[in-house]
């Protein structure tokens, strides 16, 4: 039973793409017959995402008020600014802005999901997590491009570090 259930998870949440509309019977039959088994993963799901939506926010706000502002204060203290290092420093503020705003829609959309009754309307319940599931893809994005600007700014620090030495 597990693994029917299972199965149908991964189906739904990203194992195939079907468009909006063109569910099939047996998509709505799997849906209805295993509603509550589907939500209770999406529960699992929720929790899961929001606490790890605590953990990064925490360190994406430790990396940048631990680490690239005070770096650029002592430089421009030091009379050494870096432009690449205080853009990289907005940018990554931006997309961290950007990140919790992304993931509070997402973490929205995904309420209203676990919300729908989607024994009485399996196709409404797909389309909704269709939706989910792009909403959570950017997030995704959100998370790669801020790790690559923590990418970016070890480098440059790198460098700065090597062309003092």
């Amino acid at each position: 039973m597990k693994k029917i259930v299972f199965c149908v998870c991964l189906a739904l949440c990203g194992g195939f793409a079907v468009p909006v509309g063109a569910i099939s019977e047996g998509q709505k039959s799997a849906i209805v017959d295993h509603c509550e088994a589907i939500k209770a993963d999406l529960r699992t799901v929720q929790r899961s995402d929001s606490r790890t939506r605590v953990y990064l926010g925490g360190y994406y706000e430790s990396i940048l008020t631990k680490y690239m502002m005070p770096l650029n204060v002592k430089l421009v203290e030091a009379n050494l600014p870096n432009v690449g290092l205080v853009e990289n420093q907005n940018s990554f503020a931006a997309t961290r802005g950007k990140f919790a705003e992304d993931f509070v829609n997402y973490q929205k959309g995904l309420e209203e999901l676990v919300a729908m009754n989607c024994k009485a309307e399996p196709e409404n319940f797909y389309e909704k997590l269709t939706s989910v599931r792009k909403k959570r893809k950017v997030v995704e994005q959100d998370v790669v491009k801020i790790r690559e600007l923590t990418a970016e700014q070890v480098k440059m620090v790198k460098k700065l570090v090597a062309e003092e030495l």
